[in-house]
């Protein structure tokens, strides 16, 4: 076969660029090759180091890595709402508010003027009627413009002083002594003169009262009583021991007049705080009423302990506290729960979430408190039993409305986050009729401050002398608490019904309400 000149210069332009491309390929496929080989090595140093096996394991690894970051993130959000709370806006103690500056009134200001307002009874000083002393002084005679002065009314100033008297009295007697069996005998000393040196209840008194209520030391009473008597009185610190002891022993019977008492009343208000004695955690009950008070310490807050007290397991009427839940294994009794520290716990969770709909659930329990002032002005007891079924009935429904908004938002990030408002919505829900107990009976308080004021003596020891030596005196002082409370709101004298107690007088309190 022949080809043309033309043709053949064309198969020879195709050679070439065959040829070009085959050079092409095949430093390609050197390429690959090379490539290919450098896998291979890849390959069989991963089968050698078993590079494989180790990918998986590092993937497991960085699986639980991921889920202890998202525990962690958990923690630390937890962290941060734990320190948006304080003592306003959570159970928290006021001590642990650090430098935090913490507003506890949220009271707004009202535009009436400082000062007494128009009806209100005055409270100036007045001067004395029989005054031990009278001095007349000089009258302003001339004026300063020439003319005589005339006298219109007398003007009367006081000027009190004290003065400390120590009065010792010396009982003298001479021994005796039998001339057949030379047995000796004391003088026949009475009953408060058992020592050499003794001390009248009025001392006992003073010390009990400065040593209990004004929560001042052994030392520091010894050095006022020292102070206030020139040092004529020379009381050691273990006296002042003896002396509270000796009053907790003689205010028994007192105390169990007090009980008595409480348990006829138809509302009291319960409330308990951890104390330390001698290191360790123990626990005072108080029992508190307008006019009574009765404080207990024992060693743990068990229901033995509420027991031992002797008067919420046989008390009938309505007990008012801070959702203690020891309280339901008293079923003969009415509980009413603190609406307070539910404020307060809402408040902390506004503040977290910022759902309106609590703070329409607030507003409202404040609204229900107004209404109870507004009926007791009126001179009404209780709510209507219509009344208080519409106000239970808006209560569920608004704290529906929060469970609602609340479970939105657990769907979609389910987190330890949300904990503590699911646990207060579900206490809200549970105990309705506990926290509106207040709208069934005037008499309930809206909140357990009453009690909460009556341990405060006890928090203030705690701050000054740091704890209790033992759990014998830690009775004493609350013994004594009990019954100068009692009598502060008696309107008793509180010297005179210590001294009392001291001589063995039987009738201590009649009881006014």
């Amino acid at each position: 076969m022949f080809y043309s000149e033309k043709q053949y210069k064309e198969l020879e332009e195709k050679y070439k660029k065959l040829k070009k491309e085959n050079e092409l390929k095949e430093k390609e496929n050197k390429l690959l090759k090379q490539q290919n080989k450098q896998k291979d090595e890849v390959i069989h140093d991963l089968d050698k180091n078993d590079y494989r096996g180790q990918c998986e394991t590092l993937k497991i690894e960085n699986a639980e890595i991921k889920k202890k970051l998202q525990m962690y993130e958990e923690k630390f959000s937890l962290a941060r709402i734990s320190l948006k709370k304080d003592s306003s806006n959570s159970c928290k103690p006021s001590s642990t508010n650090g430098f935090k500056k913490v507003v506890q009134n949220n009271r707004v200001k009202s535009e009436r003027k400082p000062g007494r307002e128009k009806g209100h009874k005055r409270s100036a000083p007045v001067v004395c009627k029989n005054p031990d002393k009278v001095v007349n002084v000089s009258k302003v005679a001339t004026c300063a413009c020439g003319c005589k002065t005339v006298e219109t009314e007398e003007v009367a100033r006081d000027l009190i002083s004290i003065e400390i008297i120590v009065h010792t009295t010396q009982y003298v007697g001479k021994k005796t002594k039998c001339p057949c069996c030379n047995k000796e005998y004391e003088p026949k000393f009475p009953s408060n003169v058992k020592s050499i040196i003794n001390y009248d209840e009025g001392i006992k008194s003073l010390a009990v009262y400065l040593n209990s209520y004004c929560n001042m030391p052994n030392q520091k009473t010894v050095e006022l009583l020292g102070l206030l008597s020139d040092n004529k009185i020379k009381i050691s610190q273990g006296t002042v021991g003896n002396i509270m002891k000796q009053f907790g022993k003689k205010s028994k019977a007192t105390l169990e007049k007090i009980k008595k008492e409480i348990l006829k009343q138809p509302v009291i208000n319960e409330d308990e705080t951890p104390i330390t004695v001698n290191g360790k955690i123990m626990s005072a009950i108080g029992v508190f009423t307008k006019y009574l008070s009765i404080i207990e310490a024992f060693k743990n807050r068990k229901l033995e302990s509420f027991k031992e007290m002797g008067i919420l397991d046989r008390y009938i009427g309505t007990v008012c506290h801070d959702h203690n839940k020891i309280h339901a294994s008293f079923i003969q009794s009415k509980q009413a729960e603190c609406n307070f520290h539910i404020l307060r716990y809402c408040k902390a969770e506004y503040e977290i979430h910022k759902r309106e709909c609590i703070k329409d659930f607030m507003n409202y329990l404040l609204e229900l408190r107004d209404k109870v002032d507004e009926h007791k002005i009126k001179g009404k007891k209780a709510f209507e039993e219509k009344e208080y079924l519409e106000a239970k009935e808006k209560y569920l429904e608004l704290l529906k409305i929060w469970q609602n908004e609340f479970k939105e938002d657990y769907r979609k990030e389910k987190s330890k986050y949300y904990d503590s408002e699911r646990c207060l919505i579900t206490r809200l829900k549970e105990y309705v009729d506990d926290h509106l107990r207040f709208l069934t009976d005037f008499r309930i308080d809206f909140t357990n401050n009453l009690a909460e004021r009556g341990l405060r003596k006890i928090k203030t020891k705690l701050k000054i002398a740091g704890g209790f030596r033992n759990l014998d005196y830690c009775k004493y002082y609350c013994n004594a608490i009990s019954i100068i409370d009692t009598c502060k709101k008696q309107n008793m004298n509180i010297f005179e019904t210590i001294k009392n107690i001291f001589i063995g007088k039987k009738k201590i309190f009649d009881f006014v309400y």
